[in-house]
């Protein structure tokens, strides 16, 4: 490959995002009710979290009231990214483990190839298209 051809794997990424895939993963992960919060979804689970973070430090440094939106944003997204964000997790909830668990599911796993592999077999049958000028007949079905 030369430094002007695109990896295939990041093209392939790329095409994974522009098709909404990527997005829709997000959602479905972030929607899955997490074990012991009374049904709560992670997104919801996250949320409350961040509020209840927020709060804890602005009440440890109430001068974070007074200043800039932008500068207190900043030091607590630093703060929460800092440590990996493990403020946001319980003694009972971590959320990286919840994470991992959900994206190395073999049926997760399974879904994202059957993806990936038709995305390929469509841009084959189109490449296919393009160099003979004519459709497959199995494509038009």
């Amino acid at each position: 490959m030369t430094s002007n051809e695109i990896d295939p794997a990041v093209k392939l990424a790329d095409e994974f995002k522009k098709r909404g895939s990527f997005d829709e993963q997000k959602s479905r992960i972030l929607a899955e009710v997490i074990e012991g919060t009374d049904g709560m979804s992670l997104e919801e689970f996250v949320r409350t979290r961040t509020a209840t973070l927020v709060n804890t430090i602005v009440q440890e440094d109430e001068s974070l009231i007074f200043k800039n939106r932008g500068s207190t944003s900043a030091l607590i997204e630093g703060r929460l990214v800092k440590n990996g964000f493990e403020e946001l997790n319980t003694e009972s909830i971590h959320i990286d483990a919840i994470l991992r668990k959900m994206v190395e599911d073999p049926a997760f796993k399974e879904s994202l190839k059957e993806r990936l592999l038709a995305k390929c077999d469509y841009d084959m049958t189109e490449k296919n298209e393009r160099v003979t000028g004519e459709k497959d007949s199995s494509s038009a079905e």
